[in-house]
Protein backbone atom coordinates (compact mmCIF):
# COMPACT_ATOMS: atom_id res chain seq x y z
CA UNK A 1 0.00 0.00 0.00
CA UNK A 2 1.41 3.38 -1.02
CA UNK A 3 2.03 5.79 1.84
CA UNK A 4 1.31 9.51 1.38
CA UNK A 5 1.67 12.47 3.73
CA UNK A 6 -0.10 15.77 3.16
CA UNK A 7 1.41 18.37 5.47
CA UNK A 8 -0.88 21.39 5.68
CA UNK A 9 -4.65 20.86 5.62
CA UNK A 10 -5.68 24.34 4.49
CA UNK A 11 -7.36 25.30 1.24
CA UNK A 12 -4.84 23.59 -1.03
CA UNK A 13 -4.04 20.71 1.29
CA UNK A 14 -7.69 19.71 1.56
CA UNK A 15 -8.01 19.76 -2.25
CA UNK A 16 -4.96 17.54 -2.61
CA UNK A 17 -6.62 15.17 -0.15
CA UNK A 18 -9.86 15.09 -2.15
CA UNK A 19 -7.90 14.18 -5.28
CA UNK A 20 -6.38 11.14 -3.56
CA UNK A 21 -9.85 9.60 -3.28
CA UNK A 22 -9.83 9.17 -7.08
CA UNK A 23 -6.35 7.61 -7.34
CA UNK A 24 -6.65 4.03 -8.59
CA UNK A 25 -4.23 2.65 -5.98
CA UNK A 26 -5.29 1.94 -2.40
CA UNK A 27 -3.49 4.47 -0.23
CA UNK A 28 -2.34 4.91 3.34
CA UNK A 29 -2.83 8.67 3.83
CA UNK A 30 -1.71 10.85 6.72
CA UNK A 31 -2.93 14.44 6.67
CA UNK A 32 -1.10 16.60 9.17
CA UNK A 33 -1.88 20.08 10.47
CA UNK A 34 -1.63 21.68 13.94
CA UNK A 35 -5.09 23.21 13.42
CA UNK A 36 -7.88 20.85 14.45
CA UNK A 37 -10.33 23.10 12.61
CA UNK A 38 -8.38 22.68 9.36
CA UNK A 39 -8.23 18.92 9.86
CA UNK A 40 -12.00 18.80 10.40
CA UNK A 41 -12.65 20.82 7.24
CA UNK A 42 -10.32 18.55 5.26
CA UNK A 43 -12.15 15.49 6.58
CA UNK A 44 -15.53 16.96 5.68
CA UNK A 45 -14.37 17.70 2.15
CA UNK A 46 -12.94 14.22 1.70
CA UNK A 47 -16.01 12.49 3.13
CA UNK A 48 -18.36 14.64 1.04
CA UNK A 49 -17.18 12.96 -2.18
CA UNK A 50 -19.68 10.27 -3.09
CA UNK A 51 -17.11 7.68 -4.01
CA UNK A 52 -16.36 4.41 -2.27
CA UNK A 53 -12.68 3.94 -1.57
CA UNK A 54 -10.53 1.65 0.53
CA UNK A 55 -7.99 4.25 1.55
CA UNK A 56 -6.83 4.46 5.13
CA UNK A 57 -6.96 8.17 6.06
CA UNK A 58 -5.48 9.32 9.37
CA UNK A 59 -5.71 12.91 10.61
CA UNK A 60 -2.84 14.07 12.84
CA UNK A 61 -1.80 17.39 14.41
CA UNK A 62 1.94 16.57 14.25
CA UNK A 63 4.37 14.15 12.63
CA UNK A 64 5.97 13.50 16.03
CA UNK A 65 3.62 10.66 16.93
CA UNK A 66 3.72 8.95 13.53
CA UNK A 67 5.85 5.80 13.63
CA UNK A 68 6.49 4.30 10.20
CA UNK A 69 9.59 2.25 9.39
CA UNK A 70 8.96 1.85 5.66
CA UNK A 71 9.57 4.59 3.09
CA UNK A 72 7.01 7.33 2.55
CA UNK A 73 6.21 7.17 -1.15
CA UNK A 74 5.02 10.76 -1.51
CA UNK A 75 4.80 13.88 0.64
CA UNK A 76 2.84 16.97 -0.40
CA UNK A 77 3.94 20.01 1.61
CA UNK A 78 1.10 22.52 1.42
CA UNK A 79 2.00 24.78 4.36
CA UNK A 80 2.59 28.53 4.17
CA UNK A 81 6.01 29.61 2.87
CA UNK A 82 7.18 30.84 6.28
CA UNK A 83 7.27 27.34 7.84
CA UNK A 84 7.88 25.13 4.80
CA UNK A 85 11.66 24.83 5.18
CA UNK A 86 11.35 23.90 8.87
CA UNK A 87 8.69 21.32 8.05
CA UNK A 88 10.89 19.82 5.32
CA UNK A 89 13.91 19.57 7.60
CA UNK A 90 11.90 17.91 10.40
CA UNK A 91 10.26 15.53 7.93
CA UNK A 92 13.58 14.29 6.52
CA UNK A 93 15.07 13.90 9.99
CA UNK A 94 12.38 11.39 10.90
CA UNK A 95 11.37 9.64 7.66
CA UNK A 96 12.81 8.22 4.47
CA UNK A 97 10.90 9.87 1.64
CA UNK A 98 10.88 8.98 -2.04
CA UNK A 99 9.23 12.09 -3.55
CA UNK A 100 8.12 15.53 -2.33
CA UNK A 101 5.70 17.94 -4.01
CA UNK A 102 6.16 21.48 -2.71
CA UNK A 103 3.58 24.24 -2.92
CA UNK A 104 4.83 27.70 -3.77
CA UNK A 105 6.19 30.17 -3.24
CA UNK A 106 8.76 27.81 -1.81
CA UNK A 107 10.38 29.64 1.12
CA UNK A 108 10.72 33.13 2.56
CA UNK A 109 14.50 33.07 3.12
CA UNK A 110 16.98 32.83 0.28
CA UNK A 111 19.35 30.58 2.21
CA UNK A 112 16.57 28.02 2.63
CA UNK A 113 16.48 27.38 -1.11
CA UNK A 114 20.08 26.18 -1.03
CA UNK A 115 19.77 24.38 2.31
CA UNK A 116 16.78 22.35 1.13
CA UNK A 117 18.41 21.66 -2.26
CA UNK A 118 21.39 20.11 -0.48
CA UNK A 119 19.16 18.19 1.93
CA UNK A 120 17.15 16.69 -0.94
CA UNK A 121 20.36 15.62 -2.66
CA UNK A 122 21.82 14.05 0.49
CA UNK A 123 18.62 12.10 1.15
CA UNK A 124 18.14 11.15 -2.53
CA UNK A 125 14.63 12.67 -2.63
CA UNK A 126 12.96 13.48 -5.94
CA UNK A 127 11.20 16.83 -5.62
CA UNK A 128 8.84 18.91 -7.73
CA UNK A 129 7.04 22.24 -7.30
CA UNK A 130 3.32 22.65 -7.95
CA UNK A 131 3.30 24.97 -10.96
CA UNK A 132 0.68 23.03 -12.93
CA UNK A 133 0.24 25.12 -16.10
CA UNK A 134 2.67 22.60 -17.63
CA UNK A 135 0.08 19.89 -16.95
CA UNK A 136 -2.92 21.67 -18.45
CA UNK A 137 -3.93 20.52 -21.91
CA UNK A 138 -3.76 23.70 -24.01
CA UNK A 139 -0.87 25.30 -22.11
CA UNK A 140 1.08 22.04 -22.52
CA UNK A 141 0.15 21.20 -26.10
CA UNK A 142 0.92 24.69 -27.49
CA UNK A 143 4.63 24.29 -26.71
CA UNK A 144 5.83 23.10 -30.17
CA UNK A 145 4.67 26.42 -31.68
CA UNK A 146 6.78 28.43 -29.21
CA UNK A 147 9.83 26.22 -28.66
CA UNK A 148 12.96 27.77 -30.13
CA UNK A 149 11.27 31.09 -30.93
CA UNK A 150 11.37 34.60 -29.48
CA UNK A 151 7.91 35.46 -28.19
CA UNK A 152 5.91 37.87 -26.05
CA UNK A 153 3.85 36.65 -23.09
CA UNK A 154 1.31 39.01 -21.50
CA UNK A 155 -0.91 38.67 -18.42
CA UNK A 156 -3.42 41.25 -17.19
CA UNK A 157 -6.23 41.46 -14.65
CA UNK A 158 -7.30 43.06 -11.38
CA UNK A 159 -6.49 42.13 -7.78
CA UNK A 160 -5.47 38.57 -8.65
CA UNK A 161 -2.46 38.31 -6.35
CA UNK A 162 0.42 39.36 -8.59
CA UNK A 163 3.28 38.10 -6.43
CA UNK A 164 1.60 34.80 -5.63
CA UNK A 165 0.82 34.06 -9.26
CA UNK A 166 3.95 35.39 -10.96
CA UNK A 167 5.78 32.12 -10.43
CA UNK A 168 3.11 30.24 -12.40
CA UNK A 169 3.40 32.50 -15.43
CA UNK A 170 7.19 32.77 -15.39
CA UNK A 171 7.35 29.00 -15.05
CA UNK A 172 5.09 28.61 -18.08
CA UNK A 173 7.30 30.92 -20.14
CA UNK A 174 10.31 28.88 -19.03
CA UNK A 175 8.50 25.68 -20.06
CA UNK A 176 7.62 27.04 -23.51
CA UNK A 177 11.07 28.60 -23.92
CA UNK A 178 13.06 25.70 -22.41
CA UNK A 179 15.13 28.25 -20.52
CA UNK A 180 15.07 29.34 -16.88
CA UNK A 181 17.53 32.27 -17.06
CA UNK A 182 15.95 35.70 -17.08
CA UNK A 183 16.34 39.26 -15.81
CA UNK A 184 13.63 41.39 -14.23
CA UNK A 185 12.28 44.91 -14.27
CA UNK A 186 10.26 45.87 -11.18
CA UNK A 187 10.27 49.59 -11.90
CA UNK A 188 6.61 49.77 -12.90
CA UNK A 189 5.18 48.21 -9.76
CA UNK A 190 2.99 50.26 -7.43
CA UNK A 191 5.10 51.39 -4.50
CA UNK A 192 2.41 50.63 -1.93
CA UNK A 193 2.68 47.17 -0.40
CA UNK A 194 -0.63 45.55 0.48
CA UNK A 195 -1.40 43.29 3.40
CA UNK A 196 -2.33 39.85 2.17
CA UNK A 197 -5.39 37.95 3.33
CA UNK A 198 -2.95 35.84 5.35
CA UNK A 199 -1.60 37.64 8.39
CA UNK A 200 2.05 38.67 8.11
CA UNK A 201 2.25 38.41 4.33
CA UNK A 202 2.13 41.09 1.63
CA UNK A 203 1.16 41.58 -2.01
CA UNK A 204 1.93 44.07 -4.78
CA UNK A 205 0.07 45.55 -7.73
CA UNK A 206 1.26 47.28 -10.89
CA UNK A 207 3.43 45.91 -13.69
CA UNK A 208 6.40 43.54 -13.70
CA UNK A 209 8.59 42.45 -16.60
CA UNK A 210 10.94 39.53 -17.28
CA UNK A 211 13.45 39.27 -20.13
CA UNK A 212 14.96 35.95 -21.20
CA UNK A 213 18.33 35.76 -22.89
CA UNK A 214 16.88 34.70 -26.28
CA UNK A 215 14.73 37.85 -26.40
CA UNK A 216 11.51 36.33 -25.09
CA UNK A 217 9.68 38.77 -22.81
CA UNK A 218 6.96 38.45 -20.20
CA UNK A 219 4.85 41.39 -19.07
CA UNK A 220 2.44 41.08 -16.13
CA UNK A 221 -0.02 43.72 -14.97
CA UNK A 222 -2.36 43.66 -11.97
CA UNK A 223 -4.71 46.58 -11.31
CA UNK A 224 -5.28 47.57 -7.69
CA UNK A 225 -9.00 48.13 -8.25
CA UNK A 226 -11.83 46.58 -10.21
CA UNK A 227 -12.65 43.02 -11.09
CA UNK A 228 -11.14 42.54 -14.54
CA UNK A 229 -10.58 38.81 -15.15
CA UNK A 230 -7.15 37.36 -15.82
CA UNK A 231 -6.26 37.30 -19.51
CA UNK A 232 -3.19 35.33 -20.63
CA UNK A 233 -1.85 35.75 -24.14
CA UNK A 234 1.31 34.95 -26.06
CA UNK A 235 2.43 35.44 -29.63
CA UNK A 236 5.30 34.99 -32.05
CA UNK A 237 5.61 34.85 -35.85
CA UNK A 238 3.67 31.56 -35.97
CA UNK A 239 0.81 31.83 -33.51
CA UNK A 240 -1.16 34.12 -31.19
CA UNK A 241 -3.40 32.89 -28.41
CA UNK A 242 -5.62 34.72 -25.92
CA UNK A 243 -6.76 32.68 -22.93
CA UNK A 244 -9.91 33.86 -21.15
CA UNK A 245 -9.77 31.42 -18.25
CA UNK A 246 -12.83 32.77 -16.45
CA UNK A 247 -14.93 32.07 -19.55
CA UNK A 248 -13.32 28.73 -20.33
CA UNK A 249 -12.38 29.97 -23.80
CA UNK A 250 -9.23 30.44 -25.84
CA UNK A 251 -8.88 32.42 -29.06
CA UNK A 252 -6.07 31.22 -31.29
CA UNK A 253 -4.81 32.30 -34.70
CA UNK A 254 -1.96 30.82 -36.72
CA UNK A 255 0.08 32.08 -39.64
CA UNK A 256 -0.56 28.81 -41.49
CA UNK A 257 -4.31 29.60 -41.39
CA UNK A 258 -3.92 33.21 -42.58
CA UNK A 259 -4.27 34.38 -38.97
CA UNK A 260 -7.98 33.58 -38.83
CA UNK A 261 -9.25 33.43 -35.25
CA UNK A 262 -10.60 30.16 -33.89
CA UNK A 263 -12.35 29.82 -30.53
CA UNK A 264 -11.81 26.65 -28.51
CA UNK A 265 -13.10 25.47 -25.14
CA UNK A 266 -10.58 25.23 -22.34
CA UNK A 267 -11.54 24.63 -18.73
CA UNK A 268 -8.93 25.07 -16.02
CA UNK A 269 -8.94 21.86 -13.95
CA UNK A 270 -9.30 22.08 -10.18
CA UNK A 271 -6.42 21.10 -7.92
CA UNK A 272 -8.61 18.21 -6.76
CA UNK A 273 -8.44 16.92 -10.35
CA UNK A 274 -4.81 17.74 -11.13
CA UNK A 275 -3.42 15.94 -8.10
CA UNK A 276 -5.08 12.68 -9.15
CA UNK A 277 -3.25 12.84 -12.50
CA UNK A 278 -0.03 13.89 -10.80
CA UNK A 279 0.00 11.08 -8.23
CA UNK A 280 -0.87 8.38 -10.74
CA UNK A 281 1.92 9.62 -13.03
CA UNK A 282 4.43 9.48 -10.19
CA UNK A 283 3.38 5.98 -9.16
CA UNK A 284 3.14 4.60 -12.71
CA UNK A 285 6.08 6.36 -14.36
CA UNK A 286 8.21 7.65 -11.48
CA UNK A 287 8.03 11.15 -12.93
CA UNK A 288 5.57 13.97 -13.66
CA UNK A 289 5.19 17.13 -15.73
CA UNK A 290 5.76 19.61 -12.90
CA UNK A 291 9.07 21.50 -12.75
CA UNK A 292 11.72 19.87 -10.63
CA UNK A 293 12.82 21.54 -7.41
CA UNK A 294 16.05 22.72 -9.01
CA UNK A 295 14.26 24.14 -12.06
CA UNK A 296 11.75 25.96 -9.88
CA UNK A 297 14.42 27.31 -7.57
CA UNK A 298 16.03 28.99 -10.58
CA UNK A 299 12.67 30.51 -11.49
CA UNK A 300 11.78 31.63 -7.95
CA UNK A 301 14.92 33.48 -6.91
CA UNK A 302 15.36 36.19 -9.59
CA UNK A 303 11.82 37.53 -9.31
CA UNK A 304 11.71 37.25 -5.50
CA UNK A 305 15.06 39.06 -5.14
CA UNK A 306 13.77 41.78 -7.46
CA UNK A 307 10.52 42.18 -5.50
CA UNK A 308 12.33 42.26 -2.16
CA UNK A 309 14.70 44.99 -3.36
CA UNK A 310 11.76 46.97 -4.73
CA UNK A 311 9.82 46.74 -1.46
CA UNK A 312 12.81 47.71 0.66
CA UNK A 313 13.71 50.64 -1.62
CA UNK A 314 10.21 52.11 -1.61
CA UNK A 315 8.80 51.54 1.89
CA UNK A 316 9.55 52.36 5.49
CA UNK A 317 9.11 48.70 6.31
CA UNK A 318 12.33 46.78 5.65
CA UNK A 319 12.48 43.02 5.26
CA UNK A 320 15.32 40.49 5.47
CA UNK A 321 13.13 37.83 3.84
CA UNK A 322 10.56 37.49 1.08
CA UNK A 323 7.32 38.56 2.85
CA UNK A 324 5.12 36.67 0.41
CA UNK A 325 3.29 33.36 0.23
Amino acid sequence: MKKIFIIGAGQLGSRHLQALKYVKDVLDIYIIDPSIESLNIAKERYDSLELIDNNNVIYMDSIVDINIESNIDLVIIATSSNVRSFVTIELLKKFTVNTIIFEKILFQKKDDYFTIKKLLEINNVKAYVNCPMRMMSFYKDIKPLFKGTKFKYLVSGSQFGLVTNLVHFIDHISFLNEDSEYKTNAGFLDKEIIKSKRDGFYELNGSFQVNFKNGTQGFFHCDSKGNAPIIVQAFNSKVHFISKESEGKILISKAENDWKWEEITFNIPFQSQLTTILVESLFDNNTCLLPTYEESMKIHLPYLDSLLNFVNDNNELKFDHYPFT
